[in-house]
C-alpha cells in the first residue's frame, strides 16, 4: 500500500481490502487474479495496481 491508498475515503479502502479477502479465500494466492480482485473492488485493474505495486 502506499500513501494514496490511505487517502482514499475509509469506505473505499474496506472495498478494495475485503474484495480482496474474498478472492484470495475463493482462490489459491497463484489463481487469485488482480482483474478479480479490481471489479470485486468496483475499480480498474490499473487504479488497483496505483494503489498496491503488486499482489504480494
Amino acid at each position: 500500500m502506499n500513501d494514496k491508498f490511505f487517502s482514499l475515503p475509509e469506505e473505499k479502502q474496506l472495498a478494495i481490502i475485503n474484495a480482496g479477502y474474498r478472492v484470495f479465500s475463493q482462490n489459491s494466492y497463484k489463481k487469485s487474479p488482480m482483474s478479480e480482485i479490481a471489479a470485486e473492488a468496483g475499480i480498474s485493474k490499473s487504479l488497483l495496481f496505483h494503489y498496491f505495486k503488486n499482489k504480494r
